[in-house]
Parts: C-alpha cells; structure tokens; sequence
C-alpha cells in the first residue's frame, strides 16, 4: 500500500467525489467524515501544517484517507477539530482499516513527514480499534501512549414503528412523551413543526436557529463566537446543499419557540445542536415535543438510527439512547 501525502488546501476539491465515495464504504461512515464538513472546517479553522494522506492499492485505488494537521505547537490532530466534528477516524472500508492505519502511522513517523512531537487525536469511537492499533505501534516504539474516554455518543435503535419505538423504552418516559405531545397540541395556540425544504431560505432560517440557540443556554451563546457562527453558516449551507441537513422548528402560533439542527446521512439521523426560546416555550416542554416528532419521522422514512452525539445527558437516555464512548489517543514521542 502506497501513501500520498498533500499539503495544501486544494486537495479538498480535487478528491471530492473519490473522498465522499470511500466515505459511503467506511467503517466510520459519518457526516463529519465529508468532504464538505472537513472542507469547512479547514477553512474556517484551520492552522498550521495540512497533511492529507492518501492510501493506495498497488494499482492505484482510493483504499483509505487519514485526514490530519500539525499544529503551530507541533501537535498532530485530526481535521474536524474536537469543538465540532462529534466522530473522527481513518476513513477506510473495514476490511481496510488495519492495512490503511499501519500504512499512515508508518508513513507519520518518517522523517520526510511533517515534524511532530505530540499527537491528540479525539473524538475516535470505540467501534473501531484504530486508537488501540496506534497505541500498540506507538508503544513498540517506546512512547508513551494513552486513551481516555472524552465522552459517550447515546443512539437509539429505531424499530419499524413509532409504537415500537415507544414500546421499547422506559414505560414512565413512554407516558411522559404522550402527555406532553397531548398538552402541546390541544393549548389554546397552534402548535405546528417543520423541517425547513430546499425551497426555502436557508439563510434566514439559519439566523433563527443562531439565535434560538443563543438564548436557550448561557454557554451556547458564549460558544457562539463570531468565528463559530461564520463556520455553522457554512456547514449548514454545505450539508444542505449535499441534501444532507435537517433544520427543524416547533413553532406556537407563528413563532419559533425549539429548534434541532441534524444531519441526514448513512440511513441514521444526527442530532448535531438545538435551540430554544425559553420564555415562549413555557408550559409546553417545546424541546421534547420537538425531539418526538424528530424520532417518528425518522421512523416513518426508515432511517435505523437516532443518533444524539456527543453528550450523556439524562434526556438523550431516557428517549431510549445506549451509550457508545469516543476516546483521545495521546501520543508523547521520545
């Protein structure tokens, strides 16, 4: 197996068809694995040495992407950035990963490569072994070597049915939905949701999202920097225009009061942020109602997963979701 290495932007562009292709026969198929997000977030975000590595077969076919940088510290990290990007990894069908991850780390150790001292690689899911595999190679070498767990990912299995799916789950939580979905609808204001479709405007869509979002939690308004609106305006224009985005609102009356911006890929829903108006949601528990109607359309259009990403609060385990962790490898070179 053979390594090309690129190191300037450009390389997004060029490989695009062949990269979003190798990420549909992933074993770490995800939308943070795209094209288009990493593209954006490079753009936005990204400093210090590129290095996108290509694995090739011996007659020159696409078999893996290891998608990296160097920092301005000298610390190897995933393109992807942690902040955002719930889910990084070597991008490789399965019966590739070992072949392509010896290939990279081999190649990341030579002396032609970029020149790091550190490696923080984070966000990496436990159903691969990628950052076991590294920490076996990188401890033959006599480095130091470690995982975390940074945090847990919950995802519910969705049966066939909305039924099944409320059967499945905690009796008291299955009430709880019901209630709070009769409550909401039969209020003395409308309540309605909708998904926002190609023919509308995205943009201000967005912004309403943007400030749903800042007012549902002081930290998502501090997390909401100048520099990290400009990115989400990106991304979600990008994914959109992939036909991969769901920006979904829970108005009552006419005015937004919940919002979730997902992502539609690989047959699963990700639940990539909300937003909420706190004073106009009073009384109707919007974000939940919302949640709900989220959960029965993924049902009713097949998709198999309801994935809720990083962050193991209560609410995302009692809508049914099993925990899945995603580590750090750390790497201290000699």
């Amino acid at each position: 197996m053979q390594i090309e290495a690129y190191s300037a932007a450009a390389v997004f562009d060029n490989l695009k068809p062949d990269w979003n292709a190798l990420v549909d026969r992933s074993q770490v198929r995800t939308p943070f694995q795209t094209n288009e997000f990493q593209h954006t977030w490079w753009t936005h975000f990204g400093t210090g040495d590129l290095c996108i590595l290509l694995a090739r077969s011996d007659s020159g076919e696409l078999e893996g992407i290891a998608s990296l940088f160097v920092d301005p510290k000298g610390v190897l990290r995933w393109v992807g950035g942690e902040e955002i990007a719930d889910y990084l990894d070597v991008i490789a069908p399965p019966e590739q990963m070992e072949p392509v991850r010896q290939a990279v780390f081999t190649w990341l150790t030579r002396p032609d490569a970029p020149i790091w001292q550190r490696a923080q690689l984070s966000n990496t899911p436990d159903w691969t072994e990628t950052l076991e595999h590294w920490q076996a190679l990188a401890r033959e070498k006599g480095w130091m070597a470690e995982i975390k767990e940074l945090d847990v990912c919950p995802i519910v299995p969705l049966p066939s049915s909305f039924e099944e799916y409320l059967n499945q789950i905690d009796g008291k939580q299955r009430r709880e939905i019901r209630r709070k979905r009769r409550r909401a609808e039969g209020g003395e204001n409308a309540v309605a949701w909708y998904v926002v479709s190609p023919e509308m405007d995205l943009e201000a869509e967005t912004e309403t999202f943007l400030q749903l979002m800042t007012a549902s939690h002081p930290t998502k308004a501090e997390f909401l920097t100048s520099e990290m609106r400009a990115a989400f305006r990106d991304i979600f224009a990008n994914m959109h225009a992939a036909g991969w985005l769901q920006l979904a609102f829970l108005t009552v009356g006419e005015s937004p009061v919940a919002a979730y911006i997902n992502f539609k890929f690989a047959n699963r829903i990700w639940v990539y942020n909300s937003g909420l108006d706190p004073d106009k949601a009073v009384g109707i528990s919007a974000g939940w109602v919302l949640l709900a109607y989220l959960i029965e359309d993924a049902i009713k259009n097949g998709h198999t997963r309801f994935d809720f990403l990083q962050g193991g609060e209560d609410y995302k385990l009692r809508f049914g979701g099993k925990p899945v962790r995603v580590c750090r490898l750390s790497i201290e070179r000699n």
